[in-house]
């Protein structure tokens, strides 16, 4: 059994290759590597023992073990190698294709892999965890460094961000990677969306396509100049890690805003539903009330909506509710918010999220002249199941409620807008009624 000398405790280099046994015994090819492995140093001893000796005094990330027929013991050589090496570095056995049984049998003696000579780079840059910096193929990332506490801690703020506007996170991505990489800058597009941290990359040292769990790409992970000295293929294959870590994460992310868009959104009108719009109109006067501007809701039904149903059947009934929904939404400013409540009902926030347009206009009239346009279109919408003779058949009936006049939370203004909305009701339909007094008839 071969002794094996103790392992100092040094940093583990992972800048070197070394090369164990008879290097001649695949013919000269240790100068192949050594152009190969261009940032390594590629060194070789001429036997096992020097081997483990040489691997007690410095480190590597890969060992190739040239198999020799002559050798007793094989198998516990190997074990040496292995025990010195630690469980990081990369243990290759290299054999003549008729020593490939005897090389398979003692693999499992602590050895990773085994290649046949003559040997072929690309096959050998998997086994010994080698990342060409030009290329995008994936790598062995077994022997990547640990992640720092820091790097974590940023990981951890993107998974919690998931839910984040897509510029967002792809800029706590980019954060991350010049932190991995220790860059300068870092920017990541994915689908025509950008993510930069630090200066604009302008020209990339470094790039990796982003992959998505199923393996199809969906965008581009580059950085910029390191802060201190070159990368190494140590970077290059951590960059590949993060390109399927990062890929997964906004592959993640997309699956979960539609999952969500889906939950808020109507399927009949593709308007928001009611969980949005209570959501939303929360949010709005939150900001209302510490900024000092006026939100003015408006409930709205279709009259006579079940006649509809009863004549012509619910497909009919679906498409006046798609109708009255998008005729709304076409007359109303990009900011207000347009939801179907539930059955025939509509809602409405009107806002000025920068003050009224006009110095001292009272809030409600931009949501009258929105409901006056909205009338006039009404009178001529034709209707498909109706033919030319359904024109002029839409009407509706509502009630508006103002913040902070009428109400300061949503549950005070849904309540005085409903109440209008019945005033107008019983007032004979088609008009619009403000907390009791007929404003739009």
């Amino acid at each position: 059994m071969i002794s094996t000398p103790p392992v100092p405790n040094v940093r583990h280099d992972r800048d070197r290759l070394l090369v164990v046994g008879d290097v001649g015994a695949g013919g000269n090819w240790v100068d192949d590597l050594r152009r190969r492995y261009r940032e390594w140093d590629v060194d070789t001893c001429r036997s096992y023992l020097s081997g483990i000796a040489e691997l007690g005094q410095r480190p590597a990330q890969a060992v190739l073990a040239c198999v020799d027929p002559s050798m007793r013991k094989l198998n516990h050589a190997v074990a040496g190698l292995r025990d010195v090496a630690g469980r990081h570095t990369r243990l290759v056995l290299c054999c003549t294709p008729e020593l490939e049984p005897d090389t398979r049998r003692v693999i499992r003696c602590g050895a990773d892999d085994y290649v046949i000579f003559p040997i072929q780079g690309g096959e050998l840059d998997d086994m010994i965890g080698y990342a060409h910096l030009a290329s995008p193929g994936g790598r062995d990332t077994s022997s990547l460094p640990a992640a720092s506490m820091e790097e974590l801690a940023v990981l951890g703020r993107v998974l919690s961000g998931m839910s984040e506007k897509p510029r967002v996170l792809l800029e706590q991505v980019a954060a991350l990677m010049r932190l991995a990489l220790r860059a300068r800058s870092a920017v990541v597009v994915v689908e025509g969306a950008v993510g930069v941290s630090g200066k604009a990359v302008l020209k990339p040292v470094l790039s990796v396509p982003l992959t998505g769990g199923d393996g199809g790409v969906i965008g581009q992970l580059s950085v910029g100049e390191r802060e201190e000295g070159a990368y190494g293929p140590a970077d290059g294959q951590k960059l590949q890690h993060y390109g399927c870590v990062v890929g997964n994460i906004l592959q993640a992310a997309t699956q979960q805003r539609q999952w969500r868009q889906l939950s808020f959104t109507d399927e009949c009108t593709g308007l928001p539903n009611r969980r949005f719009f209570h959501q939303r109109l929360d949010e709005i006067l939150a900001r209302a009330a510490s900024e000092h501007f006026h939100v003015t809701l408006l409930l709205f039904d279709v009259d006579d909506f079940k006649t509809y149903n009863d004549a012509y059947g619910h497909d009919a009934g679906d498409e006046v509710l798609r109708v009255t929904g998008e005729l709304f939404r076409k007359q109303c400013r990009e900011q207000d918010v347009v939801a179907r409540y539930g059955g025939d009902e509509f809602a409405v926030v009107f806002w000025d999220a920068d003050g009224p347009r006009v110095t001292g206009s009272r809030h409600p009239d931009s949501a009258l002249v929105v409901l006056d346009r909205v009338q006039q279109a009404m009178k001529s919408q034709a209707l498909s199941f109706e033919g030319s003779a359904g024109t002029g058949q839409l009407t509706i009936s509502g009630g508006l409620s103002t913040f902070p006049w009428d109400g300061r939370s949503g549950e005070e203004l849904f309540k005085k807008a409903d109440d209008a909305l019945l005033a107008a009701k019983r007032a004979g339909k088609n008009r619009v009624f403000l907390i009791g007094d007929s404003v739009l008839d």
